[in-house]
C-alpha cells in the first residue's frame, strides 16, 4: 500500500527520469552528428588524392584543409540563424531541423564523383556539401549545452561535460571505423571507396539520430520563460553581451586548437612529415580520444565541486608550456605516436570537461542559446577550421617541424587571460536556477 510520502515522491521521480531521458539523448544525438563533420578530416589523405590532385603530397593537403576550413565559414551564420530559432521557438526543433540536414549531406559528399570523372565539379561539389554541414552543425552542440544546463542546472557542470563525452565518442566511432577499414582494405580500396562507406554509414547512423530526438521535449526551464522571450535575441546578445561573447571565444579557442590537433592534425603530421604508418597513427588516435574522453568526464565531475575556471586555467597552463617540447620530441622520434595521442588526450581533458559549463554560463535563459552559438561557432572558425591550414603553411613557409607547438602555446596564452575574467562574468546559470 502507497504512503503519502510515495505518492509525494512519485512527481519528483518522473520528473528526475525525464531529465536524464533528455540529457542521454541530446547528447547521443550529438556524438552521432560530430561523427559527420570530423570524418572528413580522419580521411583527409583520400580525399586529398582524390578531388586535388597534385605532384606535391603537401599542396594536395593545403587544399584538402583549405576546403575542411570552408566548411567552418558557414558556422556563424548557422550559428546567427539557428541560435536565434532556439531562442524565439525553442530547442526542439532546431535539433530535428539540424540532424536531417547533416545527414543529408553527409551521405552526398560520400556520393560525389572523383576529380578524374566529372573534373572541377568534384571539389565544387565538395565546397558546397562542407558548407552545408557547417551551416547545420552550428546549432547541434550549443544547442545540446543549452538544452542540458536548463534541463538540470543542479548538475550543469556534469551533464555539460558528458554532452562533450559524448561528442568524443562519435569521434571514437569515426576513428575506429577508420582503423577497421585500413585494416580490412587495401590501400587502393580504401582510397577507391573505403572512405565513402565511412560517410555514407555517418549519414545512416544521423537519421537514427533523428529518431532518437523526436521523443525529446521542450526544456523545462525555456517552458517557464514563454512570457519572457527576447523578439531579436542576437541583437540583445550584441547590445549587452559583447564582452561575454568574447571571453566565450577565447574560453573555447583553446579547446578547438587541442581537439583540431588530436583530430585532425596529428593524424596527417604524422604520416606526412614524421613518416609514420597510417596504421600506427590511427591506433594512437583512438588511444588519444579514449583517454581524453576519460580526463573530460573525470574533470567534468570535479568541477560540480571545484570551480570549472579553475581547471580550465590550468589545463591552458600545460599546453602553453608543454606545446612546443611535445612537437620537438614527437618530431625527432623521441617519443612513440600513440603515447603522444595519449597526452594530447589527457591534457585536452581539462578544457573539454570544462568549456560547455563557462559558455553557458555566461549568458542568461532567453539568450543562452545565441550566446553560446555565436562564442562557440566563432571561435570554432577562428580556431579549428584555420588551424590544420595555417599550420601546414606554416610548416611549408619556416621548414620547422615543431610549428604546430608554438601556435599551441599562443592560444593556450589568450585563452589563460581570458580564464580570468570568468569569475566576475559568470553565475547566469545558477542565478535563472534560483529564481525559477
Amino acid at each position: 500500500m502507497m504512503t503519502t510520502a510515495d505518492v509525494a515522491a512519485m512527481p519528483q521521480q518522473t520528473s528526475l527520469k525525464r531529465n536524464w531521458k533528455t540529457v542521454v539523448l541530446a547528447s547521443l544525438g550529438g556524438s552521432l552528428e560530430i561523427y559527420d563533420f570530423i570524418i572528413f578530416g580522419v580521411f583527409a589523405h583520400e580525399i586529398a588524392k582524390l578531388f586535388f590532385p597534385a605532384s606535391d603530397p603537401l599542396v594536395s593537403m593545403i587544399k584538402t584543409f583549405s576546403v575542411f576550413a570552408i566548411g567552418y565559414l558557414s558556422r556563424p551564420l548557422g550559428g546567427i540563424m539557428l541560435g536565434s530559432l532556439g531562442d524565439r521557438y525553442g530547442r526542439r526543433i532546431v535539433f530535428l531541423v539540424s540532424i536531417l540536414a547533416m545527414s543529408g549531406s553527409t551521405i552526398a559528399i560520400g556520393l560525389i564523383p572523383s576529380y578524374a570523372t566529372i573534373g572541377i565539379l568534384a571539389p565544387s561539389l565538395l565546397v558546397l556539401f562542407r558548407l552545408s554541414q557547417g551551416f547545420f552543425l552550428a546549432g547541434e552542440l550549443p544547442c545540446s549545452i543549452t538544452y542540458v544546463v536548463e534541463e538540470m542546472p543542479q548538475r550543469a557542470s556534469f551533464v555539460s561535460g558528458l554532452v562533450i563525452f559524448c561528442l568524443s565518442s562519435g569521434v571514437l566511432v569515426a576513428t575506429l571505423l577508420s582503423l577497421l577499414l585500413h585494416a580490412t582494405l587495401t590501400p587502393a580500396a580504401v582510397a577507391t571507396y573505403g572512405w565513402r562507406i565511412a560517410f555514407i554509414f555517418g549519414g545512416f547512423i544521423g537519421l537514427v539520430s533523428y529518431w532518437l530526438r523526436t521523443s525529446l521535449e521542450e526544456s523545462q526551464e525555456f517552458q517557464r520563460l514563454k512570457s519572457h522571450k527576447i523578439k531579436q535575441p542576437f541583437r540583445k546578445i550584441f547590445t549587452a553581451y559583447p564582452t561575454q561573447v568574447l571571453v566565450g571565444v577565447a574560453v573555447a579557442g583553446i579547446v578547438n586548437v587541442s581537439n583540431s590537433v588530436l583530430f585532425v592534425l596529428l593524424p596527417s603530421y604524422l604520416t606526412s612529415v614524421a613518416h609514420y604508418s597510417p596504421t600506427l597513427a590511427s591506433e594512437g588516435q583512438n588511444a588519444g580520444i579514449a583517454a581524453m574522453s576519460v580526463s573530460l568526464l573525470c574533470f567534468a565531475w570535479l568541477c560540480d565541486r571545484i570551480p570549472s575556471r579553475y581547471w580550465h586555467r590550468l589545463g591552458s597552463a600545460i599546453m602553453l608550456l608543454g606545446g612546443y617540447p611535445f612537437y620537438r620530441a614527437l618530431a625527432a622520434h623521441q617519443i612513440a605516436p600513440i603515447h603522444a595521442f595519449v597526452l594530447v588526450g589527457l591534457a585536452g581533458g581539462f578544457v573539454n570537461g570544462t568549456y560547455a559549463y563557462l559558455l553557458a554560463d555566461l549568458f542568461p535563459t532567453n539568450v543562452r542559446f545565441s550566446g553560446v552559438a555565436l562564442s562557440l561557432n566563432l571561435a570554432t572558425v577562428i580556431f579549428t577550421g584555420l588551424t590544420p591550414l595555417v599550420v601546414t603553411q606554416l610548416m611549408r613557409a619556416s621548414g620547422l617541424a615543431a610549428s604546430p607547438g608554438i601556435y599551441i602555446a599562443g592560444v593556450a596564452c589568450i585563452a589563460l587571460l581570458a580564464g580570468l575574467a570568468l569569475k566576475r562574468f559568470g553565475g547566469q546559470i545558477r542565478d535563472s536556477h534560483q529564481t525559477a
